[in-house]
C-alpha cells in the first residue's frame, strides 16, 4: 500500500501537523506513505532532511499555480505508483481530484473542522468524487453533509517520542516557585481562542486553590488585550506569557500540572489536549464537540463556565499528583501512532 497525503498548509498549525502524524504514524507501521505540502515557507526547511516530505504545492491559489501543482504531483505518483492520496484541505481535496482522475488512484479526505463540512453543489460533487472520508472529531460523524456516507474517525496521532512524562521542564526557567501548582492554557492569542474564559476560569480557581500560577503558551495580537482583563480580574502578578513554542513544547507541557481547555482551535482535532496527556499532564475541558472520547467524561465541566471549569479543576488538581500523570498517559496510548496506524490502515482497508 502506498500512500500520499496532502496538505496545503505552510505553518505547523492546523491541519499540517496531524497530517504529518499520520504520515509518520503509517511508516513506522511498515507503510510507504508520503507527505506534500506547499513549498517557500519555514515548513519546508523544516522538513528539508525528510525524503518522503515533498515542498510541491505551489504558494498561490491561482489557475496557473494550481496547473504547475498538478504537474508536480503526477510526477510524484508515477514515480512512487501511489494507491491513495489523502487530502486534508478543501484546495488540496481539489487537487486531489485531478491528480486521481483516470489514474486507478483511490481518493480519501480527512475533515479537520466542521466550518468546511458543506452541503453546496461544489462540495457534494467533490465528495460524491471521494472513495474514502475521514474525521478528526467524532462528532462529525453524525453531520449532515456525511449522510449516506461512513466516515472513520481518526485523532491526531500522538508522537511519544516527543511527548513524554520523562525529560526535563522549564520550570526553572521561568521561576516557578517549588510547591506551586502550574495550570496552562495554549493556543493561538487570536479573538475566540477561548482565552478571555481561561483568564476567568483560573481567576475563580485561584479563589479555591490560591497556591497557582497560570502559563500561557502561544502568541497573537489579542495579547495586549488580554493582558489588560487579567489586571482587571486581579491576577496580573500570577500569569506568564510565554509564546510559541515548538521543538521545545513537551518541555513546557511538563513543567505544568494541569492544562485548561476553553475552546476549539482551527483544527478540532484538540491536538493540545493529547500532547498535554501524553506529557503526562491532566486536561480539564469545557463540554466541547468531540472532547470526551479523548479525555473522558470525568474532565469534562457540566457547564461551559469559568466557574464550573475551576471547580473541577481544583478537584483534579487535589488528587495525587503522580498516580493522575500515570492515569493520563496511559490514556494517551490510545492515540499513538500504533493505534493511529490501525485506524488508517482499517479504513484504507475498505
Amino acid at each position: 500500500m502506498r500512500i500520499l497525503h496532502l496538505a496545503a498548509g505552510n505553518r505547523w498549525t492546523g491541519a499540517a501537523a496531524p497530517a504529518f502524524a499520520e504520515v509518520e504514524s503509517l511508516r513506522s507501521a511498515g507503510v510507504d506513505a508520503h507527505y506534500a505540502f506547499v513549498g517557500g515557507y519555514r515548513l519546508e526547511e523544516k522538513l528539508a532532511h525528510l525524503d518522503y516530505a515533498h515542498p510541491v504545492i505551489e504558494k498561490s491559489q491561482d489557475p496557473v499555480s494550481f496547473a504547475r501543482s498538478i504537474s508536480r504531483i503526477n510526477r510524484l505518483i508515477r514515480e512512487h505508483r501511489f494507491d491513495i492520496i489523502h487530502s486534508h484541505l478543501s484546495y488540496d481535496h481539489l487537487v486531489a481530484q485531478f491528480t486521481s482522475r483516470g489514474k486507478g488512484v483511490r481518493l480519501a479526505r480527512t475533515f479537520h473542522s466542521r466550518r468546511v463540512l458543506r452541503r453546496d453543489p461544489f462540495s457534494h460533487w467533490l465528495m460524491a468524487r471521494t472513495d474514502l472520508l475521514f474525521v478528526i472529531n467524532e462528532t462529525f460523524t453524525n453531520h449532515r453533509a456525511l449522510r449516506g456516507r461512513q466516515a472513520v474517525f481518526t485523532p491526531p496521532p500522538l508522537d511519544h517520542r516527543q511527548f513524554t512524562p520523562q525529560g526535563p521542564d522549564v520550570r526553572a526557567l521561568y521561576g516557578f516557585p517549588p510547591g506551586v501548582k502550574i495550570v496552562a492554557v495554549i493556543g493561538k492569542v487570536s479573538p475566540g481562542r477561548g482565552f478571555e474564559e481561561a483568564l476567568q476560569t483560573y481567576a475563580a480557581l485561584r479563589h479555591l486553590q490560591p497556591a497557582t500560577h497560570l502559563m500561557i503558551i502561544g502568541h497573537g495580537e489579542h495579547r495586549p488585550f488580554l493582558q489588560n482583563l487579567s489586571r482587571t480580574l486581579g491576577i496580573a502578578e500570577h500569569v506568564s506569557w510565554t509564546g510559541y513554542h515548538e521543538e521545545d513544547l513537551a518541555e513546557h507541557y511538563r513543567a505544568a500540572d494541569l492544562l485548561l481547555f476553553t475552546a476549539r482551535g482551527s483544527d478540532e482535532g484538540h491536538r493540545a489536549v493529547l500532547e498535554a496527556m501524553a506529557s503526562g499532564v491532566p486536561a480539564v475541558s469545557y463540554p466541547l464537540d468531540g472532547i470526551t472520547p479523548l479525555v473522558g467524561e470525568a474532565m469534562v465541566a457540566a457547564a461551559p463556565s469559568p466557574e464550573s471549569l475551576a471547580a473541577l479543576a481544583s478537584s483534579v488538581l487535589a488528587r495525587d499528583g503522580e498516580a493522575l500523570r500515570r492515569e493520563v498517559y496511559d490514556r494517551s496510548l490510545a492515540f499513538g501512532y500504533a493505534e493511529a496506524a490501525k485506524r488508517l490502515i482499517a479504513g484504507y482497508s475498505r
